[in-house]
């Protein structure tokens, strides 16, 4: 039987960091529809899950500058999680200053950065980069 080869450990984190990004995503997404419900008790999770969003964005981003040097893979997934990054700020930003016109579209595009580099991680042209 033939094995394939493993992913390296600079894509297993992109993985991770990236699902659990992803996660705290969805969690702000169930606190803003209680806020939107008026359900102010909400807004401490949703502030609070905001920041580990940051945190897991960050580490999202440096698994894949990793992946890139030293791992040898490609630089897209690293610009994809450095705007994901920015957008994630952007989106906070937005929303502690009440502009929902914006904060909700850079919610949006964030969650379609994260869910684009966190399927591609699973993709086997990621799977052998580098190799």
């Amino acid at each position: 039987m033939v094995q394939s080869p493993s992913a390296s450990p600079y894509l297993w984190a992109l993985r991770v960091a990236a699902l659990a990004q992803m996660a705290l995503i969805a969690l702000e997404f169930a606190t803003a529809g209680q806020l939107v419900m008026e359900e102010m008790s909400a807004l401490g999770l949703h502030a609070g899950t905001a920041l580990a969003v940051h945190v897991a964005g960050g580490v999202q981003l440096a698994a894949a500058v990793l992946l890139v040097r030293p791992g040898g893979g490609p630089s897209w997934p690293a610009v994809l999680s450095a705007l994901a990054f920015g957008a994630g700020f952007a989106q906070a930003y937005f929303g502690s200053h009440m502009m929902l016109g914006l904060h909700v579209p850079t919610a949006l595009l964030l969650v379609v950065l994260v869910m684009t580099v966190a399927v591609a991680a699973w993709l086997p042209s990621l799977r052998y980069a580098g190799k």
